[in-house]
């Protein structure tokens, strides 16, 4: 795979490229699904949905698919759990080697269908949703920022599920105590952090996900992960440099061991922490009664969505695919979606579920910030190669951070250069 890569357009659409030695080809892939669309099931039609919920998530996704069915008696939705997104993702490869060993849905990340679009085995979804009599209820009331993530040549093969994106979580009784604002810049961040650490002797502030950080930062500055990308450039240096300044005065520090954020943030051994939406039951749970938490917008103009879309796979006779389509605009209403960002903590796909009193009083503290949140998203190129080069930029960081005091940033990024010539050949 490493020859095929999406780059992705600076936020508009994605376009599908491969690239020879000899030329760039632009791929174009041949849409299998473009036979004219069923619009009505006229028996009982049985179809199976693999997704990586276990726990909660497992329990609320199979509770709106028990309603979806009493509601549609003549089409039967087998949920296949695969345990993990690793265990999913695993699956899903060893099976597009096997198409008919595919679900007619799957719950994936946008990089793993690499290798279905190349081999033509997904359907596109735009006749579906612009058909008269089968339709999507206004596909415009979904996130502008999620759509991004499902559309390729213009075509749309994947509806946005469980979405989150990245906010700030802050002490707010400690911001109270020293008259501290939220910070809404990377600038206002580290002067924040830097108050806290000299005010109260702990560490100010830090970001959960290093790679999310580091591609988020240089976003910011107008610059993406690809294969143009100098990570040894200006930008990539002030991306670490900025991490690097925070951890050597102490008023940075990286989640390491504890995976999480939310552990040290409960037990008052941080300010301040850049983590998902979706993590708010764990900071509520690590924090108990010792203090009142804050959230707010991610402290930039623009932020990363993350999460993943559902997508159809073509290898399904018509019947399986309208009915399909039908549990997908079940799932993507905004009923459902109020349901599910309600018992997840995930971000609803819809604008209107955002607006409606039952989400907004629902006692979650994303609620009240989550247009704000969700206004200016970004995406990685949805390619196993970006993938690589997103999590390689975490060993990296995790490396120069280690060490603050005589971390080698300029070697650092050149073996990262290097790593990244073998990745996007």
């Amino acid at each position: 795979m490493k020859s095929k890569k999406f780059l992705g357009l600076f936020l508009v659409s994605l376009a599908f490229v491969s690239c020879s030695k000899d030329k760039d080809l632009v791929i174009v892939p041949t849409d299998t699904s473009s036979d004219e669309i069923i619009q009505e099931l006229e028996g009982p039609v049985e179809f199976v949905f693999w997704h990586g919920m276990t726990g909660a998530l497992q329990d609320t996704l199979t509770q709106l698919t028990n309603e979806f069915m009493a509601e549609n008696e003549n089409i039967t939705v087998t949920l296949q759990s695969q345990s993990s997104y690793k265990d999913l993702q695993q699956k899903l490869t060893l099976s597009m080697t096997s198409p008919k060993q595919l679900p007619t849905l799957t719950q994936a990340y946008p990089s793993w269908m690499e290798t279905a679009l190349i081999d033509n085995l997904l359907v596109n979804l735009t006749p579906y949703i612009e058909d008269p009599i089968v339709g999507f209820d206004n596909y415009d009331d979904i996130i502008e920022g999620f759509k991004k993530g499902t559309e390729i040549d213009g075509k749309i093969y994947s509806i946005p599920f469980n979405k989150s994106t990245e906010v700030l979580w802050y002490n707010k009784t400690l911001f109270k105590e020293l008259g501290l604002k939220p910070p809404t810049t990377y600038e206002e961040f580290a002067e924040t952090a830097k108050i806290i650490t000299e005010k109260k002797g702990i560490v100010g502030g830090g970001f959960d996900s290093l790679p999310n950080y580091y591609t988020t930062y240089i976003y910011n500055q107008g610059k993406i992960l690809d294969p143009e990308f100098d990570v040894t450039g200006p930008e990539s240096v002030a991306a670490v440099t900025y991490y690097l300044d925070g951890i050597k005065d102490g008023y940075f520090r990286i989640a390491g061991t504890d995976n999480f954020l939310s552990g040290p943030f409960g037990n008052e051994l941080i300010g301040m922490y850049v983590g998902s939406n979706a993590g708010e039951s764990f900071v509520l749970q690590s924090v108990g009664d010792k203090f009142e938490v804050g959230v707010v917008p991610y402290p930039a103009e623009v932020v990363l969505q993350q999460g993943t879309d559902i997508f159809m796979f073509n290898p399904s006779t018509k019947e399986q695919r309208l009915a399909a389509f039908e549990y997908l605009k079940f799932l993507s209403s905004t009923e459902s979606q109020i349901k599910w960002a309600v018992a997840t903590g995930y971000i609803p796909t819809r604008k209107s579920a955002m607006k409606d009193i039952l989400y907004i009083n629902s006692g979650s503290l994303i609620s009240p910030i989550v247009e704000a949140a969700t206004n200016n998203l970004y995406i990685i190129n949805p390619d196993l190669e970006t993938d690589r080069a997103f999590r390689e930029s975490s060993t990296v960081l995790e490396t120069i951070l280690a060490e603050p005091e005589s971390a080698d940033v300029e070697g650092n990024l050149e073996g990262y250069k290097k790593t990244l010539i073998t990745i996007w050949e």
